[in-house]
Parts: structure tokens; C-alpha cells; sequence
């Protein structure tokens, strides 16, 4: 089929046999290439939410640490803090 776009050669490896076996348990009537751009778009998927996941610990990591600290410096610190300062 004419395109414009960029194609791309896929070597069937050990790995890619592989995936297009479990490919071909989900997706039984594709063709190998549309089993490989099914793999793709679901890998693209499972990577955004394994991005998505990461950052949401690492704002639960980032809560914790502002909790434990919330309050050790009362209202006023930095003010004061700059007045023993000279200028």
C-alpha cells in the first residue's frame, strides 16, 4: 500500500516470534505486520502508564516528606531570619 510515511523492517527474532504468538492469542485474524502495530500502540500504552504510575509514587514520595516537615518553621521564620542579616 503507497504511503508517505516512514516505514520500518521488523527481523523476526526469538523475542518478536514470540510476541506475535501472544499477539495472535488476542488479535487471531491479523496479519503479522498488524499484529506488530498492535504490539506497538499496546507497548507505547503500557510505557505511558508505567510513566504515569512512577510519577504518582513519586508525588506520594514528595507528600510524605513535605508532611514531615510541614510546621518546623513557624509564621515570621524568614523575615527574621533576614533581619539578623546585614545587608
Amino acid at each position: 500500500m503507497p504511503t508517505t510515511r516512514p516505514r520500518t523492517q521488523v527481523t523476526h527474532t526469538d523475542e518478536v516470534e514470540e510476541a506475535l504468538r501472544i499477539a495472535r492469542s488476542r488479535w487471531p485474524d491479523e496479519s503479522p505486520s498488524a499484529l506488530i502495530t498492535h504490539l506497538v500502540v499496546a507497548g507505547a500504552q503500557a510505557l505511558r502508564e508505567e510513566g504515569s504510575e512512577r510519577n504518582g509514587a513519586r508525588s506520594r514520595r514528595i507528600d510524605v516528606a513535605v508532611g514531615r516537615f510541614a510546621g518546623i518553621y513557624g509564621p515570621g521564620y524568614l523575615p527574621d531570619l533576614r533581619a539578623d542579616w546585614p545587608e
